[in-house]
């Protein structure tokens, strides 16, 4: 049985607290950089980070997006979002990004769905 520091707990949707395991996210404004802020997943990986950055580059209202890990034993996902304005929230482009990643997710999985349904009753 792997132990729980290799094997962290993942949870099913993003909220900012959860009952039982604690603080899931923290946001942290930026004070070296204009329209920026860093956020932290706590208990996230390389997984998380890089598809959320890959996400977060795809929308023409961020300038930065990146990420990194603290060190390989923590399992904390370190992420710093700049928007090109002002009025544009980092936390509503992280939102909006998270919300089109599980649309996509949502889509792929229809797709290969349909795709090993039509290879099964091929097969028959």
């Amino acid at each position: 049985m792997a132990s729980a520091i290799n094997n962290p707990e993942r949870w099913a949707c993003w909220r900012f607290e959860d009952e039982d395991e604690g603080q899931i996210i923290s946001v942290k404004t930026e004070s070296k950089m204009a329209n920026a802020q860093s956020l932290v997943l706590y208990k996230e990986d390389h997984t998380i980070g890089n598809i959320v950055r890959m996400q977060l580059l795809r929308d023409n209202r961020v300038r930065y997006a990146g990420y990194k890990m603290p060190h390989p034993t923590i399992h904390d996902c370190h992420i710093k979002i700049q928007t090109m304005e002002a009025s544009s929230s980092s936390l509503k482009v992280f939102d909006e990004a998270l919300e089109d990643l599980g649309e996509e997710v949502s889509r792929l999985k229809n797709q290969f769905s349909s795709a090993y349904q039509t290879y099964s009753q091929q097969m028959e």
